[in-house]
């Protein structure tokens, strides 16, 4: 269905239908996954990975010579089950412990970034700078659409009884931290829940008096609600290690 028409077809899936991550998972597993394990990998020269989720994934290698051919090869192999790439998501490049001082003599710059399942994912360093770590922030695209979306849903819903609202709020927030909250990324989780304070306070100003609820009222009702010491655990536990690992020992390409 789209604008309110129904068109039925016969080739690929809905488009943000509940069935088509299921079904993309199926045919992937035959057409990318088996392909990939059984006999690509084992023409490569290096190692190699393969992370995928739904149609969404990421492939590693540990030479440029496999990531090239690879992508080559993949819109030769996707073709035969009448499948194709989006160009303007798929690219080659390199990520890795050496990375960084290759860009650096190329452009005097930084490595390439790649986003994937709503996290920018880059080269750095671990706290002495001696080992190579992948960390990961929220994507900016991610991030955006987030923010737009609480903020839709709290317009919506700014006439719900405060408690009742607030309780609905905390539960969002408790959800966004759980995705997002990993280790590196106090900074993304940070500035959405700044981002959703000044929501907060916009909407709040507006159900009395305006000017009622000034900045200082409304922390007072957040502190209340417990909304402060929610956002102040999560980032506790991510900077005392707790969140998933980001690291990654080897030299690798990502398509």
């Amino acid at each position: 269905m789209e604008d309110g028409a129904v068109s039925a077809s016969d080739k690929g899936t809905p488009q943000g239908g509940l069935a088509s991550p299921i079904l993309a998972n199926i045919y992937l597993h035959y057409s990318l996954d088996l392909w990939f394990t059984r006999i690509y990998q084992k023409s490569c020269y290096g190692q190699s990975h393969i992370i995928r989720y739904a149609d969404d994934f990421v492939v590693c290698f540990q030479h440029k010579v496999d990531a090239t051919r690879f992508r080559h090869e993949l819109d030769e192999r996707l073709a035969r089950f009448g499948l194709k790439i989006c160009p303007e998501k798929t690219k080659v490049i390199e990520f890795g412990p050496f990375a960084e001082s290759k860009a650096r003599k190329k452009h005097g710059g930084k490595p390439e970034t790649f986003d994937f399942l709503g996290f920018t994912h880059y080269c750095s360093r671990s706290r002495n700078g001696r080992q190579f770590r992948m960390k990961r922030i929220t994507s900016r695209k991610k991030f955006t659409a987030k923010i737009w979306m609480f903020r839709d849903w709290l317009k919506a819903n700014r006439t719900l009884p405060t408690r009742e609202l607030m309780e609905k709020v905390v539960s969002k927030l408790r959800g966004h931290f759980a995705y997002y909250g990993v280790t590196d990324n106090s900074k993304g989780i940070s500035r959405f829940a700044y981002e959703i304070q000044r929501f907060l306070f916009k909407w709040l100003n507006r159900r009395g008096k305006r000017g009622c609820m000034n900045w200082e009222k409304t922390m007072v009702c957040l502190e209340k609600k417990r909304f402060s010491i929610l956002m102040r655990m999560v980032i506790i536990m991510i900077m005392k290690g707790y969140g998933r690992n980001g690291n990654n020992e080897i030299s690798i390409w990502n398509i």
